[in-house]
């Protein structure tokens, strides 16, 4: 019997991960754009593998629409960004520091 590498699956569904969030924005097609995303988050669960820092708020987590100007509102109030998906109306509160100044 074969013993599999955890850490070769792992770096590999990373890559995997990233190619497929990468198609996920660049595709106009809101059909492969959520399909890419949604596949990329089932390998993610699959292989215990975070998803990168970079890639986490781009995207609805409830019906995995990539965040753009027609599909996305965004606002900023309160120290909070707030972002609204326009294809299922979740919303998603990022708070952020408000440097002042003097």
């Amino acid at each position: 019997m074969i013993r599999r590498d955890k850490r070769l699956e792992r770096k590999i569904a990373r890559e995997r991960i990233e190619i497929l969030l990468e198609k996920a924005l660049k595709n106009e097609d809101l059909f492969f754009a959520r399909r890419y995303v949604e596949l990329a988050m089932r390998i993610s669960s699959k292989y215990r593998v975070r998803i990168p820092e970079k890639y986490r708020n781009m995207f609805c987590r409830k019906c995995f629409t990539p965040y753009t100007s027609k599909t996305s509102k965004i606002r900023l109030s309160k120290g909070v960004k707030v972002i609204k998906c326009l294809s299922c109306g979740h919303i998603k509160r990022i708070p952020y520091k408000v440097r002042r100044l003097g």
